[in-house]
């Protein structure tokens, strides 16, 4: 517990300092008597310096690479919006040639997301090491982060480990978006719908109760995509969304190239779907292929 804390503060202390400097602004601007325009013009700065900060904060907790995998091929993006949110993806080293994969999506925008997300991060290092169960690991998150998060804010995860020995997945999804895999010797698509809500919720006992966990085999050939809601959601200007079968089309009609040109595949066509709508929520996408 005490290494969970001092992670925890490592990253979280930066974050405080931070809020603190933007809140003593404020305070000093309020304090001289200034006209009310000009408040609101300060505020609006504020706030846009309060985006950038958040967005530069998500991005420094991101992987800065992809691990090296044997006999795999993986590539991972995340793409704040403008008001950024608190999308997080992470790559964990275990031991017995296994690794695990994390992705999440954080409810909120600005630096409240980014302070939840930077918790995540931080009590799922340190509990991932723990134990290899994805969804013993998933119940541990949730139960210090009911203890911390506004109960009107949550987290979903979706938490896998690839055993490298026997090329399997295990995983257990909290409140996300289901996971995809595109089988290469069947030439179908199978979505990972195992049951379980998001973290923050509800302290431990129906959390536990409603989360699976599940072991599937990754073939050669076989492509294991994780993704946020930005991606699907994503609109254009008559409010469509992107889609889910969108995504899964795409994906099977271009098993063929590689991890990074499949995710740099995915973003194109979403821009390109949206055209010039703006962006409001993160776009984060994880693509693992066995060779």
């Amino acid at each position: 517990m005490n290494f969970i804390l001092l992670v925890i503060a490592y990253l979280i202390i930066p974050l405080i300092y931070v809020i603190s400097r933007i809140k003593k602004e404020e305070f000093v601007l309020e304090n001289y008597g200034l006209p009310s325009h000009v408040l609101r013009i300060s505020e609006r700065e504020r706030l846009k310096k309060e985006m950038e900060i958040a967005s530069r904060v998500q991005l420094s907790l991101l992987p800065k690479e992809e691990p090296v995998i044997p006999g795999y091929d993986i590539a991972s993006i995340s793409l704040p919006a403008v008001e950024a949110g608190g999308d997080y993806y992470d790559f964990v080293k275990l031991s017995n040639n296994k690794i695990g994969i994390a992705i999440g999506d954080v409810s909120g925008k600005g630096i409240g997301a980014a302070i939840y997300m930077t918790l995540t991060k931080g009590i799922l290092q340190a509990h991932a090491e723990e134990n290899v169960s994805p969804s013993n690991v998933l119940v541990k998150v949730n139960r210090l982060l009911y203890k911390t998060i506004e109960k009107n804010s949550f987290v979903s995860m979706f938490y896998a480990i690839l055993d490298k020995n026997n090329n399997t997945i295990t995983y257990s999804r909290a409140g996300h978006n289901p996971g995809i895999l595109c089988s290469q010797q069947s030439g179908g698509t199978r979505l990972l719908l195992s049951k379980g809500m998001a973290l923050g919720l509800e302290e431990g006992s129906l959390f536990t109760s409603t989360l699976n966990e599940e072991t599937i085999e990754i073939k050669a050939g076989d492509i294991f995509v994780l993704y946020t809601d930005g991606c699907t959601e994503a609109m254009n200007e008559k409010h469509d969304q992107f889609g889910e079968e969108k995504l899964i089309s795409l994906i099977e009609s271009n098993r063929n190239l590689t991890a990074k040109d499949l995710v740099n595949l995915v973003i194109k066509d979403v821009r390109k779907f949206v055209d010039n709508y703006p962006q409001h929520d993160d776009m984060t996408i994880v693509v693992l292929k066995r060779l």
